[in-house]
This record gives C-alpha cells, sequence and structure tokens, in this order.
C-alpha cells in the first residue's frame, strides 16, 4: 500500500489547490465536479471489474461505451446486486453539498500559498520516483511498472488507481522510445522453456531476411521487432500438417461458449464433434480485454489483444492493417470464398471495417442482409437464433467451393435468466435438470448452438460436402459475470481459480476415422496457427504470439493478468504462486532455479503480449514481403 497511498498524495494537493485558487463559488463547482468524477470513475471501475475481473483502462472507456449493450444485461444484473457497495463509493457526492454550507469551506487561498500547494505536490512527485530506485528495474518493480508496463490490473495494485489511469493516459498520447522497446525485447536464448535443438523436420515459417530487412528500414520500433521475431523459435511441420489441405472451412466464435455447456443428453451434436475429433483436454479461453470482440480477435488472428486503448480489431480495421497471417487472407490467396456472418449489427465493434479488411464479404443486420427476429411490438428479440443465422445464410456460400466460412453466434449471450428468448425457447428441455434458473437458462440458450450446427452438417452432408469440410468451433469467452452459475455447473467454485477458463475446442471433420486425444495445454490464441497447419497454409509461425498446438513446442497458456500455465506448472500473477505438475524437487533443483524459471516465463509472456500489441499499432505485417490484400 505504500506507493499507492505516497502516490495519490499529490494528486490529492493539486486537486485541493486547484478549488482555492478562485472564487468561492467556482472553487465549490470545480470541487464538485472533481468529486463528481473521481466517485464515478470509482463505480464504474467497480462495475467493470465485478463483471469482467479486470479493470478498466478509462482512456478506452469511450470505445466501450458506443458498444455497451454487449453487456447490458449483465450491468443491470450487477448493479442491481451491488447497490450498497455502489452507493457507498458515490457517498462523497451526498456529502459533498453539505459540506459547501460550511462558511471557511472552499474561499480563495493567497497565490503564494497555492504555488507553495502545488510546488509540495510536484516534490511528492519526485519523492514517489526515489523511493522506486531502490527496488531495481527488473519486471515488475515499481520502476518497471510505472514506466513501462502495460497490465492495467497489476499497475493499478502496485502504484494506486490515479497512478495506474494517467498512466494509460500517458500511454495513450506519447510515443514508446526506443528504450522501451529495448526493454521488452531482451535476448531470451538462454530462457527458452525447453531447447528442441535444430527441430524435427521444416519449420514453419517464411524465409525472410531479416538483415536485410531491418538495414532498409530507419524505424527504430520496425527494426526491434525484426529483431525480436528473427530470433524467435518457429514451430515445425509434423504429421497433421495438411490432412485437411483444400478442404472447406466453416470456423464458428461461439458466444460464451463454455465446456460445460455440452452434454451429451442435451447437445448430442456438439458432444460427439468435441469428443470424435481433436480432443483438446486442456483447452484454455482467457477473458480479453474487450470480451466479445477481443476473444474474436484472439480466435481470428492467433495474437493478443491488446489491454487499453481501441480493441486491436477495431484498430486493424480503421489503420487498414495489413492482415496477411490470418485465415482469411491465406485462404483467399487459395481461390477460396471469403464470407463472414454475424446476427447482430453489421457495424457494432465497426466489424464493418475490421472484417471486409481481413479480406471478408461482410454479413450481418443492418446491410441488406439479416432480418431481426422481432416480438409482435417490432422489438427485437434477445438474443438472436443462431440456427436462423446459419439457415439465412448457408445457400450463400455453399455453392462456391471452396469456401472459408466465418461464424460469430449470438444465442449464448446473456442474462441467463427469463429475459433470455433463446433460452424460453428451449426451456422444456432443461426445466428438470438439477440446477438453478440461471443454470437452466444457460444451458438452453446455447441449445440454439446444437441446433444451428445440427442444420449446417445436414446441409453439407445433401450436398456432399461433409466429408471434405473442417469445423472449428471455439468460444469468445467464459460466461462472464455468473461466477455463481458456472461454479454450480462446474461443482466446484471457480470464481478465482483459472480453471474458470478452462473450456471446449472444436476441431472435426467428418472424414476423421477416429478421435485424437490432445493432453497439452493451450488457449485461444494457439487456434489460428494450428489450423493453418492442419490446412497446409504458409505462415510463419515466429510472428504469433499462439503456436500450433500439435506441434512440438512446449505447451503455453498466457492470461491477461500474466497468469501462465506450462508443462511444468501453473503461475498465479496475483499472489506470486507456482502450482507444479509433479513433484517439485522433480522439476527444480532448488528454490533458486524455481524462481530463475519463474522470471524467464514472464519475460516471454511480456515479449509476446507486447509483440502482440506492437502487430497491431504498428501495422508490422505491411513491413513483411508478402501480398497487400487491400480491397
Amino acid at each position: 500500500m505504500f506507493f499507492p497511498i505516497l502516490l495519490c498524495i499529490p494528486a490529492a494537493f493539486f486537486a485541493a489547490f486547484l478549488c482555492s485558487r478562485f472564487s468561492r463559488k467556482i472553487n465549490l463547482l470545480i470541487g464538485g465536479l472533481i468529486t463528481f468524477a473521481v466517485c464515478a470513475f470509482c463505480v464504474m471501475e467497480l462495475i467493470y471489474y465485478g463483471i469482467f475481473h479486470t479493470m478498466l483502462a478509462p482512456f478506452s472507456s469511450l470505445e466501450m461505451a458506443g458498444n455497451a449493450v454487449d453487456f447490458r444485461t449483465v450491468l443491470f444484473t450487477f448493479i442491481k446486486k451491488n447497490t450498497g457497495q455502489l452507493a457507498i463509493a458515490l457517498l462523497p457526492c451526498f456529502v459533498y453539498p453539505f459540506l459547501c454550507f460550511v462558511k471557511p469551506f472552499g474561499h480563495r487561498l493567497l497565490k503564494k500559498r497555492v504555488r507553495k500547494g502545488w510546488a509540495a505536490a510536484f516534490c511528492i512527485y519526485i519523492l514517489g520516483l526515489i523511493c522506486m530506485l531502490p527496488f531495481g528495474n527488473g519486471l515488475k518493480t515499481p520502476l518497471y511498472t510505472y514506466f513501462y508496463s502495460t497490465q492495467i490490473n497489476y499497475n493499478i495494485e502496485t502504484l494506486g488507481l490515479f497512478t495506474g489511469i494517467s498512466q494509460d493516459f500517458v500511454r495513450m498520447v506519447l510515443t514508446r522510445t526506443t528504450g522501451f522497446d529495448t526493454l521488452f525485447y531482451k535476448p531470451i536464448d538462454n530462457i527458452k522453456i525447453i531447447d528442441r535443438g535444430e527441430g524435427p523436420g521444416e519449420p514453419n515459417i517464411v524465409n525472410y531476411d531479416f538483415e536485410k530487412l531491418i538495414s532498409h528500414i530507419d524505424n527504430p520500433k520496425i527494426q526491434s521487432i525484426h529483431e525480436y521475431v528473427s530470433n524467435e523459435d518457429p514451430t515445425y511441420k509434423n504429421d497433421y500438417t495438411g490432412m485437411f489441405k483444400n478442404y472447406n472451412l466453416i470456423f464458428i466464435t461461439a458466444e460464451g461458449w463454455w465446456k460445460y455447456a455440452v452434454r451429451k443428453d442435451l447437445t448430442p451434436t456438439l458432444y460427439s464433434m468435441l469428443n470424435e475429433g481433436f480432443v483438446f483436454e486442456n483447452y484454455y479461453t482467457p477473458l480479453w480485454y474487450g470480451s466479445t470482440i477481443g476473444g474474436e480477435f484472439a480466435n481470428l488472428t492467433g495474437q493478443i489483444p491488446k489491454e487499453s486503448g481501441k480493441f486491436s480489431m477495431a484498430v486493424t480495421g480503421e489503420n487498414r492493417n495489413n492482415m496477411q497471417f490470418t485465415l482469411s487472407r491465406m485462404l483467399q490467396r487459395k481461390g477460396y470464398g471469403i464470407r463472414a456472418f454475424h446476427s447482430y449489427l453489421y457495424d457494432f465493434y465497426i466489424r464493418h471495417i475490421s472484417h471486409p479488411n481481413m479480406g471478408f464479404e461482410w454479413y450481418a443486420a443492418g446491410n441488406d442482409w439479416f432480418e431481426f427476429e422481432t416480438h409482435e411490438n417490432g422489438d427485437m428479440l434477445w438474443p438472436q437464433s443462431d440456427l436462423k443465422l446459419v439457415s439465412d445464410s448457408f445457400d450463400m456460400y455453399a455453392d462456391d467451393t471452396p469456401f472459408y466460412t466465418n461464424y460469430m453466434s449470438f444465442s449464448g449471450h446473456a442474462n441467463y435468466d427469463s429475459t433470455n428468448e433463446m433460452s424460453k425457447r428451449h426451456w422444456d428441455l432443461v426445466k428438470d435438470l438439477p440446477y438453478s434458473d440461471s443454470a437452466k437458462a444457460y444451458l438452453a440458450c446455447n441449445y440454439e448452438l446444437e441446433l444451428a450446427v445440427e442444420y449446417l452438417l445436414q446441409r453439407l452432408e445433401e450436398k456432399g460436402l461433409l466429408e471434405n469440410t473442417l469445423f472449428v468451433i471455439g468460444p469468445d469467452h467464459i460466461p462472464y459475470g455468473f461466477p455463481d452459475m458456472c461454479s454450480e455447473l462446474a461443482g466446484e467454485d471457480l470464481e478465482d481459480s483459472l480453471e474458470w477458463y478452462h473450456s471446449s475446442l472444436v476441431i472435426w471433420s467428418a472424414s476423421m476415422q477416429e478421435p485424437v486425444n490432445v493432453s497439452k495445454y493451450c488457449s485461444s490464441i494457439d487456434v489460428l496457427p494450428t489450423v493453418a497447419n492442419l490446412m497446409g497454409l504458409e505462415y510463419d509461425s515466429r510472428v504469433l504470439a499462439g503456436q500450433d498446438i500439435l506441434s512440438d513446442a512446449e505447451q503455453f497458456v498466457i492470461f491477461p493478468d500474466r497468469s501462465w500455465i506450462t508443462g511444468r506448472g501453473t503461475y498465479t500473477s496475483s499472489t506470486g504462486e507456482f502450482e507444479p505438475f509433479g513433484d517439485m524437487d522433480d522439476l527444480f533443483e532448488d528454490e533458486e532455479s524455481l524462481n530463475e524459471y519463474i522470471n524467464n516465463v514472464s519475460e516471454i509472456v511480456e515479449n509476446k503480449i507486447q509483440l502482440s500489441a506492437d502487430v497491431v499499432d504498428n501495422d508490422y505485417y505491411a513491413y513483411l514481403p508478402g501480398v497487400l490484400y487491400l480491397d
């Protein structure tokens, strides 16, 4: 608590003396505005953290506000359940008007005293920075956190709310320096998780001449990324490379889908696909920044979504980034028909810009395609039907083979109660299950995805396309905002556990003769490189944060708060605890080697997170020789 308290004192001084510079009326007005702004912001952070289990980078709030409907029902439910706590955070707003009647309160101070007050604030601020020096400048030290960390949760925990949001603002405004790059992209020859030597076969890379690329660019940021990527270990081609070459691809990002939404008795089609294709026993879906759009970005790009500022997907669209290492652009190069469908507004999260920039023909409600199902009064059903989505779209691509069709589903969206139209539609299927109404509503609304996939299989078989079509189904995020429901379905308390993110991934084709069991720990950023390898596509595994799950690469799961899972165990950043897979003495010689391992892997995590942000912010793929797919 030392640094949060110390660093908030200058802010308090500055605000206090700002309210003492003018006439009493203006001082009281300024004080009231500051009080209201601080309280409102604290309430906003409490709500956001309560729903998403992460703090909100405040200067991204305008981006969130335009898409608030994405979690509107969850928002109202949380406010209703936590009215008392939120009221306490707003208490200063109710007390402040009474203080205005106290005569000494708000009077103008002499200029000399105001200047001394501001000078004192500045001196305390400098003192705070000086106090950071004895802790060093390594990973997770206060100095590193203050100047370089982009992890909003850890920043606020270490330095306090005011300092954390101030740093977020600074990073939104200022360009990062070359020194910043050097700190992140450290030489990591001595901190590889495993050493594979020369590798077992042909690497999944594009043979870039990085020395030449570095010499022909004077941008220090791009030079730094080139150098980092050129020293990364690639993943290698394997027994599954090209297994589904020239297949059609149907990729579904499933809204709020989770492993406990799949039951043999309720969703037999999805259950069969999960257990008869590639069976990923340890697949995780972290709750990325931006919830749905963050999860969709991870699925479609193999990169980690940025943690603040505009959403990564939005940036790639608005800046017209080169997206040559997405499945859509790689398959477009192979002559595939590339289409994406969604049953909500076409410009929501500005997908009408980002998705065409990835090569998709983009279809959603509002661009003369999908028509909402509505009530008799004209209000749209919430959520919309996935079955309707696929039945309305199938004939648009089925005769244009080979095709890559991407669906962003909707039926599994919260709230999970009697207001959910998909839950009401299938309530009879779940009403007798031994769960709460919330859990039953969750299972019921996800039955609509079962019907949608069942419909696709039937229509593909009718057209003789089923055996030559690959299905990929992965969640965008966990059913956030409902920890009690999730714990009920799992049979254990999950709220503060990484097991909450343990989910399901379908990679399946009817042509598979037997299932392939995969025990490797993996996550949503690994989907793209895995599918690219399975389809025999040319890509460079070094530029992606994710990795081919089926390769010999070390298993690796990264969470937004810098927790991680590797082949040796699980590290929880909030507690600093490492839980080994097996006997600790068999994995590490002593405590020093354990701490070294934790620090080394944590640095790799930082590098991968920074690489993903730099790829987006600097349009890095445009600096790599290839085809610029700009329509």
